[in-house]
């Protein structure tokens, strides 16, 4: 009976070990953005993005008269 209370105390304590090898892993990991997030940057893109045709746009109507 020792033997198996020994035995289950090694087993504990392994299960501990790689319960914090797996939290220092989850910790490391950046999280996943939320969709919200993704939309808006997908959103801020493309406003900056039109934003700079229009800059162009005005720039060419500046030089061509």
């Amino acid at each position: 009976m020792e033997n198996i209370a020994e035995k289950l105390g090694d087993i504990n304590q392994t299960l501990e070990k790689q319960y914090e090898v797996v939290k220092q892993m989850l910790e490391i990991m950046p999280r996943p953005d939320s969709k919200f997030i993704t939309t808006l940057q997908t959103v801020v893109l493309i406003i900056g993005a039109l934003g700079f045709i229009n800059l162009v746009e005005v720039i060419i109507k500046w030089i061509g008269g």
